[in-house]
């Protein structure tokens, strides 16, 4: 979730000092579009049905009501066009100063530098000043790349047009994320998405995103995925919603809890339902269930009635998983929760994202395509070897050839994602697993493996998957349907399918 206007989350909180839903009331107001006070104007009781218990909903209404009569004089006023142009005077008489320059000069401030070109290198831009007063919303769009703070040989290769290494980018991302920082304690994703577009406006043919000479997605997904990350490693701990598991705090002299308690991910648009759907109630959310596993017992191939009954259970499968149901149990009482009618059901509920096969293939093999070509041969020859052998036994080597050649091009742990047994191997017999989700291969390798196997938490939960498309979906939905974290050894390959 992005983080909001701070007198946004002070008004919730004041409406509302006693209520553990604040998070989701911020979200459910961000989701409709509210980001400052003088936006909730617009909000509608209906609109925070789904988050609040009726009374409260009608309490947060009469206060907007309340704070949209107030007089005019106790709310700012929207800046002006020449208060946004150049942020230097409010209307209070406060003034955003450079350290080291004359204050009593403020219009040099105001040169449009925002893209800051490296034609001038001679020139001594000021970086953009450091408001420390309420930051106006639309400061992203005056925000001015620091390109004169940047080590000589980046700007160097900038100015051949050639692409910085991967160490002068990170670099390169640490200090744009400290000048952002400065002006803006919690920038949006929207705020860096226009940043990140500058910057490969700028300097297209070293930063924007292509494959094969194609631009991918808008060019610049990568810069700004890179700069969100940051952001949120320098903020961690300092927001409360994060993708890991955590347990529960405890006060002094009361027992720890047994168990983890699963919390929220940014990335979802139903997290943790409110309200039943509906229609439903506790008794029948309980017939469905059970109705669930008497299906799975008897191997029923009704896909479609199955993924119907798992959306209508949404709200109890996740009240399970949140409390921090253990997965073993999870199994028991969810069985189709590992299976992919089941998964995609919930996954789509979860996130509104459908599970695009058909693109998967086409961008699987364009990966592999490009990574053939500029790797070196000597890294990725034998699975390059392997997937020609996999071809010639009719098998779709694509999509595990491209998770292989990822793996390897991130130089990260393929024995974190996958786990190659003998193909007559059992459930019951698979050995150690990791914690993390991770695709069993029963066979030579994830290439030519006849059957697959699904592992969480080092517990087979679904021993008989067909395929390796199905198997890696499967896998990857559980991150996000069970709010397991990202390993720090697999990361880079998870983020990469993830986009």
């Amino acid at each position: 979730m992005h983080v909001m206007d701070d007198d946004l989350a002070g008004f919730v909180q004041s409406v509302l000092p006693n209520s553990s839903t604040i998070e989701l009331v911020l979200e459910a107001l961000q989701t409709l579009g509210v980001e400052t006070l003088d936006d909730l104007k617009y909000v509608q009781e209906q609109d925070l049905v789904n988050v609040l218990r009726p009374i409260e909903a009608r309490k947060m209404i009469e206060h907007i009501k309340a704070l949209s009569k107030k007089d005019a004089s106790e709310i700012p006023e929207p800046p002006s066009r020449a208060e946004l142009a150049c942020p230097i005077a409010t209307a209070r008489g406060m003034r955003s100063v450079i350290p080291g320059t004359d204050s009593s000069s403020p219009s040099e401030y105001c040169a449009d530098n925002s893209s800051s070109p490296l034609s001038t290198p001679g020139s001594s831009t000021p970086s953009t000043p450091r408001v420390q007063s309420a930051v106006n919303n639309n400061w992203h769009f005056i925000f001015e790349i620091p390109w004169s703070k940047m080590p000589s040989e980046f700007k160097r290769k900038l100015e051949n047009r050639e692409r910085p290494s991967g160490r002068e980018r990170r670099e390169f991302i640490r200090l744009m994320v400290g000048e952002i920082l400065t002006i803006c304690p919690t920038p949006g994703k929207k705020h860096l998405s226009e940043i990140a577009r500058k910057i490969v406006s700028a300097y297209p043919l070293s930063f924007r995103d292509v494959i094969e000479d194609q631009v991918v997605g808008s060019g610049y997904d990568s810069l700004t995925k890179q700069l969100q990350s940051r952001v949120d490693n320098i903020n961690r701990g300092k927001t409360s919603l994060y993708l890991k598991r955590q347990a529960s705090s405890t006060s002094e002299g009361e027992d720890p809890p047994s168990k983890m308690v699963r919390l929220d991910t940014y990335g979802c648009v139903n997290w943790q339902p409110k309200r039943l759907p509906p229609h439903e109630t506790e008794d029948t959310q309980k017939r469905t269930q059970e109705e669930l596993k008497n299906m799975h017992k008897n191997r029923s191939n009704d896909t479609r009635n199955i993924a119907k009954k798992m959306v209508a259970t949404f709200y109890t499968q996740r009240n399970d998983i949140i409390s921090g149901m253990e997965t073993l149990v999870l199994v028991r009482e969810w069985p189709y929760l590992f299976e992919m009618c089941g998964m995609i059901a919930h996954f789509k509920e979860l996130t509104g994202v459908d599970v695009d096969r058909e693109a998967m293939s086409v961008k699987c093999a364009r990966v592999v395509s490009y990574l053939a070509s500029h790797e070196k041969k000597s890294k990725i020859e034998d699975i390059l070897a392997g997937m020609e052998i996999a071809k010639v036994n009719h098998l779709d080597a694509d999509l595990p050839g491209c998770l292989m050649l990822l793996l390897k091009h991130f130089n990260e742990a393929q024995g974190k994602m996958f786990l190659v047994v003998d193909k007559t191997c059992l459930p019951s017999e698979v050995g150690v697993l990791p914690s993390t989700p991770c695709i069993v291969a029963c066979g030579n390798s994830p290439l030519t493996a006849g059957h697959f196997m699904l592992a969480v938490d080092q517990t087979i939960v679904n021993g008989s998957i067909q395929n390796f498309c199905d198997a890696l979906i499967l896998m990857f939905a559980s991150y996000y349907c069970l709010n397991i974290s990202y390993p720090a050894d697999l990361g880079a390959t998870l983020e990469f399918l993830q986009r």
